[in-house]
């Protein structure tokens, strides 16, 4: 039994990290190559089909994960360029 839970959690951590590791990319393509480019499409695809997946599994990103937190920066450092 707890063997099992911990292959869960093992299972859920992955996907999480996975997911953050495809919007950490998601994010570095629109700075790089712009948010219409046909690699950024492709990466916002990937990105949203494991948030797809983790929606049906009820798994909600993990915004510790050191690639959200790039993520994260990336859009602030974004933002204050806009503005």
């Amino acid at each position: 039994m707890i063997k099992d839970m911990m292959k869960k959690v093992d299972m859920i951590k992955t996907i999480q990290s996975t997911e953050a590791r495809a919007w950490l990319a998601l994010k570095k393509s629109q700075v790089k190559n712009g948010k219409e480019s046909q690699i950024t499409k492709e990466y916002r695809e990937r990105w949203m089909t494991l948030k797809c997946l983790m929606s049906a599994l009820d798994i909600e990103s993990d915004v510790e994960l050191v690639e959200s937190k790039e993520a994260l920066q990336i859009i602030l450092d974004n933002f204050k360029i806009t503005w």
